[in-house]
């Protein structure tokens, strides 16, 4: 006897079997948690800095890497990256995975309180650090 057959002449149990999954389904998709937002960290940091008509090389060695060398002194960083061209400085951060959510905001308030610290250092003309 096939399924189709057995189908067909035990309609009740057909039936029953298909109700009750269809109850058992819309009980376990009910259980189901939903976050509309669920929440995560952002651990990545970019700085961005203007320093309109200076060369590459300019921008480099008066704005980069000094902005770069008051991120690194951060204890909390896994990886610094930074690009130089033409008036702009561009110097992006990474956060180590140990520092959770709660962790975050302590480490954000350093990095500015660095950048700020290191913004009067910066050549005149140059614009100030902005933090995305």
């Amino acid at each position: 006897m096939n399924i189709a057959e057995f189908s067909i002449k035990k309609s009740v149990i057909t039936w029953t079997v298909t109700v009750v999954m269809l109850v058992l389904g819309y009980f376990s998709y009910q259980g189901l948690p939903r976050l509309e937002d669920p929440e995560f960290a952002i651990k990545n940091a970019v700085v961005i800095t203007p320093y309109p008509g200076a060369s590459p090389r300019e921008v480099q060695e008066e704005v980069t890497d000094k902005i770069e060398k008051a991120c690194q002194e951060l204890g909390q960083l896994k990886r610094v990256d930074s690009y130089s061209s033409r008036g702009l400085s561009i110097v992006k951060l990474e956060i180590r995975d140990k520092y959770d959510k709660n962790a975050l905001p302590a480490v954000w308030n350093e990095l500015r309180r660095k950048i700020l610290d290191v913004t009067p250092h910066l050549p005149p003309g140059s614009g100030p650090p902005h933090g995305q």
